[in-house]
């Protein structure tokens, strides 16, 4: 019995890619294909760029309706090169002070393109921005001893397998004696142009001697 079964697949374990904010903009700016970025993945945005005075934004267009919209969207806080520590340098001065943002997109059906924007500012005046894109992938792993489309599992399948090793040696079989007998066929005729051949010969030397004798 054959019986086809829907791929079994197993999560991979999450990675995350990081992306360096510099007075020149995100780096690496895009995530592509050949990134190998999956769903589940994670992005780190790091605020790298120690400019006086100088925050930077991250934006990501989750929804994909090409606006960047604080109710719909993925916004990161204003974020610093470097944040104060209080004396003991275990808590921050102001809570609302971060130096990374880090976005995990969804492990399931979060699969295509996303842009995502990266705003910088020196105190309150925008000097710069850009979009750029990440692809998410989806990723595929079989597991380890699952069958997949088209396999034959369960009963049956070494009936089937018998059978069908069965009809190949049958099959072999068969050739095997067709050619013997095609070869046996061709020793026949062989033989039999041989026979007639050597009874032809001595009348032709009979005839030609009763001919000398004349």
């Amino acid at each position: 019995m054959l019986t086809s079964i829907p791929m079994n697949t197993v999560a991979h374990t999450p990675s995350i890619i990081t992306s360096n904010l510099s007075e020149n903009g995100p780096l690496p700016a895009n995530i592509t294909e050949t990134t190998d970025f999956f769903e589940g993945d994670s992005v780190y945005f790091r605020m790298g760029d120690n400019g006086e005075n100088v925050t930077m934004r991250v934006s990501i267009d989750v929804d994909g309706d090409g606006v960047f919209n604080q109710s719909n969207d993925v916004f990161s806080n204003w974020l610093n090169f470097s944040c104060e520590l209080n004396e003991n340098g275990t808590e921050l001065l102001d809570e609302n002070c971060s130096i990374s943002f880090t976005h995990q997109f969804s492990a399931n059906n979060s699969t295509g393109t996303y842009y995502y924007q990266v705003e910088r500012r020196v105190e309150e005046n925008y000097t710069n921005s850009w979009i750029n894109t990440i692809y998410v992938g989806i990723d595929i792993h079989l597991e380890d001893g699952i069958p997949n489309i088209g396999d034959c599992f369960g009963a049956g399948c070494d009936e089937v397998s018998e059978d069908s090793t069965s009809e190949s040696n049958n099959k072999i079989e068969l050739d095997v004696v067709k050619i013997l007998i095609l070869i046996s066929a061709i020793g026949v005729i062989g033989m039999s142009i041989s026979i007639i051949k050597e009874n032809k010969q001595p009348e032709k030397v009979y005839h030609r001697l009763e001919s000398e004798d004349e």
